[in-house]
């Protein structure tokens, strides 16, 4: 009679932050779990894949914990591999989908296999819950995968609206002349009739409102387009998503976490004071 075979998958899109410490449980839990009423020889291996796309595979967690982790040796890409002769294998993986050189769309996936469904179960629920204490904001699962090229294309409707204008601009510097001609001829009395003179200016100021409406909107577009940019740059510069924390890598993680605190703190400092300036000044003003 042959077996039930089981399989769970499941993958997340939020960021980690994975350290060494971190690393050596989620390693040792999977061992315990596959080590469970198995008397079977146990499988372990390690594949890596760095900035420069190289690809290195090993049997020791200690041969990972050592890597440089820095320059074109930064890590990209973990995979765990545990399995016995007795058909339990996991498979959990960690990717640094914000960076370009990753073909990746999940930051964590893993894969159980067995031949017993409640061993399955139970394995599958661990590492949700393990992996739930390094999960961490990633603008990638925000916004979407690569965040910059999503807000680039808002671009696109901010030059068709310039295109848009250009004939508003063109107007709006006919509109100067016209004042000019409306003036002379008046002086040259060539234009005698105050009602047509009226209409003229009239209309004059019509084209001016068309244009100062047109020219707000496309400057409220691009403010907003500029705060999206620089919210987004401001996150993958300063706030890494996927982070693999052990080697030299530590102390660049940690770098960028005081920079983005500090900029947090001078930020909220200017907004309380300009909300205080504002309710001193109204009270002066009172």
């Amino acid at each position: 009679m042959n077996k039930l075979k089981v399989r769970a998958n499941k993958s997340y899109r939020f960021g980690f932050v994975l350290t060494e410490q971190e690393l050596r449980r989620f390693n040792d839990l999977i061992l315990d779990q596959v080590k469970k009423d198995n008397q079977e020889e146990i499988q372990v291996s390690y594949s890596l894949i760095y900035e420069n796309g190289v690809v290195a595979q090993t049997h020791d967690i200690e041969e990972v914990i050592s890597q440089e982790n820095s320059g074109s040796a930064k890590i990209l890409e973990l995979s765990i591999l545990i399995s016995s002769k007795d058909k339990r294998e996991v498979r959990l993986e960690f990717a640094n989908i914000d960076s370009e050189n990753v073909t990746e769309n999940s930051s964590i996936k893993y894969s159980i296999n067995a031949l017993t469904r409640d061993w399955v179960f139970i394995t599958s629920s661990i590492l949700d819950e393990r992996i739930k204490k390094i999960k961490r904001f990633s603008v990638s699962n925000a916004i979407g995968r690569k965040g910059f090229r999503q807000i680039f294309t808002l671009v696109i409707p901010l030059l068709f609206l310039i295109a848009i204008m250009i004939p508003a601009i063109n107007g709006a510097t006919n509109t100067e002349s016209e004042w000019d001609n409306i003036r002379s001829e008046w002086e040259s009395k060539e234009l005698t009739d105050p009602v047509e003179a009226i209409i003229r200016i009239q209309e004059l100021n019509y084209s001016l409102k068309q244009f100062a409406g047109i020219k707000y909107v496309v400057f409220g577009i691009g403010i907003i387009i500029l705060i999206m940019f620089s919210f987004s740059f401001y996150l993958q510069k300063f706030y890494p998503a996927c982070n693999f924390c052990w080697g030299d890598y530590i102390e660049e993680f940690k770098r960028k976490e005081s920079i983005r605190k500090t900029i947090n703190i001078v930020i909220v400092i200017g907004l309380i004071v300009s909300v205080l300036g504002g309710i001193i000044a109204d009270r002066i003003g009172a």
